[in-house]
């Protein structure tokens, strides 16, 4: 049965459904993502000791007006806030849940089963004052409007359907021969496709394909800000997507790397400016080893602290971060009572991806 409306006025988005061996990604994009992807590697290696690091709280450009008009300002930022802390939290519970299914079953493509994904959608969304749905799966129909007007509906109706879909779209994660970077493309494309969730699915399948990417050993951890370049390619990202509905993979495959390769080059850069002041900060302290052990715990959490440090040091640490404080190195945290950071490395962790260059000094 074709799921295809005969009528012009809106467009049906059949799920994308690849074969297990499908290509996506054109050659010369894949080699570009995969050097892109490298480089971060080692850049991240050299400078941090956590890979996640850069993975952050950062509330969301876009509001739901007609859902958030009655909340006052206070507290709508106050939900903002928490909102992006509690997203932030989910993801980083996504991507250990991966690094423990490959400790656990090494060789094996990590993907979340349709109780897991559900699951993680709601840890995703909890407290979003954008979105009034309670999490997991939708029980009707998704249309999508663009802003010139046309109209998309997502074929995949509500219930079964919804479900055989998912259970596929899980079935084909844990089988296909795809390359790896073909892989997170696809299954991105199979998720947003599907539309499983009322609200939240370019989030959540965003994550999902850093979670593939660190699961192939392609990232080290959730570095990509694919969040804000999809946001600033919103209208290639959907007409690509599309297109891959229609059965062109080669399109969103090629806009997938285009993405991880930007945003892989950008974070690249990012790190080596963390790592560059950090190092410089520590130039400044040769002279005491209490500081730099101090400074040096800076490669793995975005602030110190007296209870953060301590059981990592052998010594006190409240001397060297006052010393280090009146040395103007570090200074209160703004959001953290009790902690300390730096200026410039908060500054670099809190910025999101631009094609701008950060700068090293």
């Amino acid at each position: 049965m074709d799921d295809r409306s005969t009528t012009t006025a809106v467009r049906w988005v059949l799920p994308v459904a690849p074969p297990l061996d499908a290509a996506a990604v054109p050659p010369a994009d894949r080699r570009a993502a995969l050097d892109a992807l490298a480089e971060l590697t080692t850049a991240v290696r050299a400078h941090l000791t956590n890979p996640d690091l850069f993975h952050r709280p950062r509330l969301r450009p876009k509001l739901h007006l007609q859902r958030t008009a009655g909340i006052a300002p206070e507290r709508l930022a106050e939900l903002l806030a928490a909102a992006a802390e509690t997203r932030t939290a989910a993801g980083l519970a996504a991507v250990h849940s991966v690094r423990a299914e490959l400790h656990e079953h090494p060789g094996r493509r990590p993907c979340f089963t349709p109780e897991s994904l559900a699951e993680l959608h709601d840890m995703l969304i909890q407290g979003d004052p954008n979105i009034t749905h309670p999490g997991g799966f939708r029980q009707g129909t998704s249309t999508v409007t663009w802003p010139d007007g046309e109209k998309f509906t997502i074929a995949t109706a509500a219930g079964p359907q919804l479900r055989q879909r998912i259970a596929h779209w899980y079935h084909w994660g844990t089988r296909t021969t795809a390359h790896p970077l073909d892989a997170a493309a696809l299954a991105m494309a199979g998720l947003l496709t599907i539309h499983p969730f009322p609200d939240g699915n370019g989030r959540m399948a965003r994550l999902l394909a850093q979670c593939d990417l660190v699961g192939a050993n392609l990232l080290p951890g959730l570095l990509l800000d694919l969040e804000a370049w999809s946001e600033q390619h919103h209208a290639a990202h959907d007409t690509a997507l599309v297109a891959a509905a229609d059965g062109d993979l080669t399109r969103w495959g090629s806009l997938f790397a285009r993405a991880v390769t930007e945003t892989a080059r950008h974070r690249t850069t990012t790190v080596t400016a963390y790592g560059a002041v950090l190092d410089a900060a520590l130039a400044r302290v040769t002279d005491d080893p209490a500081a730099m052990a101090v400074l040096t715990h800076l490669r793995a959490a975005p602030a110190v602290s007296a209870a953060s440090l301590r059981g990592h040091l052998p010594f006190d640490p409240r001397p060297a971060l006052g010393r280090l404080r009146t040395a103007g190195i570090l200074a209160d945290h703004p959001r953290l009572p009790g902690a300390l950071h730096h200026p410039r490395l908060l500054e670099l962790l809190d910025t999101p991806y631009s094609p701008t260059t950060p700068e090293t000094g």
